[in-house]
């Protein structure tokens, strides 16, 4: 990425530029993130009764700091003198968040109408931690069965995604206005949603919400050189949105009419069978598994070499199933993020699937069993704001 500059004045300072030999002498600025420090805001705090049917959160306006890193979402369910054995729905305890939205302060779309299941996937998946499962987190716990009288409690940690690459802040974007702020909506799911079994009295769910930021950076380094303002191309933007198309059992092709457009950073491929099964869908995932742009065929995938490259990038080793550190059922990514280091999400971002408007992009295979499937796609597609194109964000 071409480092941004500044000129330099006859006696060392910022301004018209010195001059020599008649033309003002560029220098480079500092890194963004040389001056810059990522702080904690005010928490987001509310507490819901689950019932059976979904309620709504107050909306949660983002304070207004200088540019959003991202914003951390802490879900406890409790329940008390529980007699019930209680059994978790396949998605749970994750789903308890019904759907999620996030807007920007134009009120505009980056993150839409996904649930907490996906969410949890976007964080595994996304290239955004070094420790990404969220499972692995200390929070974590669900308890089925009697449990004490707890059965039916939770906890976990999520978060939603703004800053695309850490090493430089590119992604962070501006919040500096109280009056148009971001915004998060959420919804609490229906209790018939999470449990099979629900507890004997149904708990309640509190969800706070912290927001990660960079303050505005100093001017200058301890010796004076000049800083970069702003992370790199400010206004660029990562989006994840959810398509849910169906294919029928056997030969199938599928368009994912509303995943181009735009260079392509995850595709997450998500298989239910007609039942709603993910379990089932991890056996009639299709095998080999096409991927097709246009008249290239971008993938043709066999499935147990798939699970072997998501256990070598990511780390999850253990058997296909919902646990920690393991591939969950009918869930298979394609991550164009590991061009940099050995983990995803450390890129230069010289491999994102370049798409344009209007491109063809499918899905092929055979599923196996019966009856009709249901597919989940969800696509993180980034934008460059006005005047910058990717070529001056890759390094």
């Amino acid at each position: 990425m071409t480092a941004p500059v500044a000129t330099q004045t006859a006696n060392g300072t910022a301004g018209a530029g010195k001059q020599t030999g008649g033309k003002a002498a560029a220098i480079p600025l500092r890194p963004f993130k040389v001056g810059a420090q990522a702080i904690d805001e005010e928490p987001y705090d509310r507490t819901l009764t689950q019932t059976t049917s979904a309620r709504r959160f107050e909306q949660y306006d983002v304070p207004s700091t200088a540019y959003l890193k991202h914003i951390e979402m802490l879900v406890e369910v409790t329940t008390a003198a529980n007699a019930a054995t209680v059994v978790f729905t396949e998605d749970a305890p994750w789903n308890v968040l019904d759907v999620i939205d996030f807007l920007d302060t134009g009120n505009s779309e980056i993150i839409t109408q996904i649930t907490g299941f996906d969410l949890m996937i976007i964080n595994k998946y996304g290239g955004y931690f070094f420790s990404d499962d969220p499972r692995a987190s200390p929070v974590y716990f669900a308890t089925a069965g009697v449990g004490g009288g707890l059965g039916g409690s939770a906890a976990f940690v999520l978060r939603i995604p703004v800053e695309v690459v850490v090493r430089d802040a590119l992604g962070a974007l501006p919040n500096k206005s109280q009056s148009t702020p971001f915004k998060v909506k959420v919804t609490l799911a229906a209790s018939t949603s999470v449990y099979t079994t629900p507890p004997t009295t149904l708990g309640t769910v509190r969800l706070r919400m912290l927001p990660i930021s960079y303050w505005e950076p100093t001017k200058t380094d301890s010796a004076g050189n000049p800083i970069a303002s702003q992370p790199p191309g400010v206004g660029f933007t990562q989006y994840w949105t959810k398509d849910e198309p169906s294919s029928p059992a056997g030969s199938f092709t599928t368009d994912l009419n509303n995943s181009t457009g735009y260079p392509i950073r995850n595709l997450i491929f998500i298989l239910r069978d007609s039942t709603g099964s993910r379990a089932q869908g991890e056996s009639d995932f299709p095998d080999p598994f096409r991927l097709q742009l246009q008249a290239n065929i971008m993938k043709s995938t066999v499935k147990p070499l798939w699970r072997d490259r998501i256990a070598k990038a990511f780390g999850y080793v253990g058997a296909v199933g919902d646990g920690l550190n393991t591939k969950e059922n009918g869930v298979y990514p394609l991550w164009y993020t590991n061009d940099f280091g050995h983990k995803p999400g450390w890129e230069n971002r010289r491999e994102y699937l370049r798409t344009t408007d209007g491109m063809r992009l499918q899905i092929k295979g055979t599923i196996l069993g019966s009856g009709q499937h249901k597919w989940t796609v969800l696509t993180n597609y980034v934008g460059t704001p006005g005047g910058v194109n990717l070529a001056q964000l890759t390094t």
